[in-house]
């Protein structure tokens, strides 16, 4: 009876330390971001200098997705929408409608990606609370 004892007690303890490697897992993997309702108002411009010309400056916003020990379970694209997503709810909360992204950032295992906010269209969006 006491041999089984000890093997139940061994094999509980095996299943105890893989499941809280896999909740550990789980917990440390990011989200990706989505965009809210005046995120969604946020144009991303990147290749034409010239569309910003007559925009006003509110800031810079930088956006990053993904990290060291999860990269592996995010696709690229979903890290790259995420990054933009994060950005263009930063621009909103500036009070921006536009953002004009910088040369993307080289990455491996994370996406970070900066931009100028802007103010461009004759609609001002009003600045969201932090």
């Amino acid at each position: 009876m006491s041999d089984f004892f000890i093997l139940a007690t061994q094999l509980s303890m095996k299943l105890l330390s893989i499941a809280t490697g896999l909740i550990i897992s789980i917990s440390l993997s990011g989200c990706i971001t989505f965009p809210t309702d005046h995120s969604n108002q946020v144009k991303v411009l990147w290749d034409d200098p010239e569309t910003i010309s007559q925009c006003e400056h509110k800031g810079t916003v930088i956006g990053s997705q993904g990290h060291f020990y999860d990269y592996w379970l995010h696709a690229d694209r979903d890290m790259v929408w995420g990054t933009l997503n994060e950005m263009r709810i930063k621009a909103a909360k500036l009070g921006a409608d536009t953002i004009y992204l910088y040369r993307p950032l080289g990455f491996t295992g994370s996406v970070t990606m900066m931009a100028n906010a802007y103010q461009c269209g004759e609609n001002k969006i009003e600045s969201m609370p932090p």
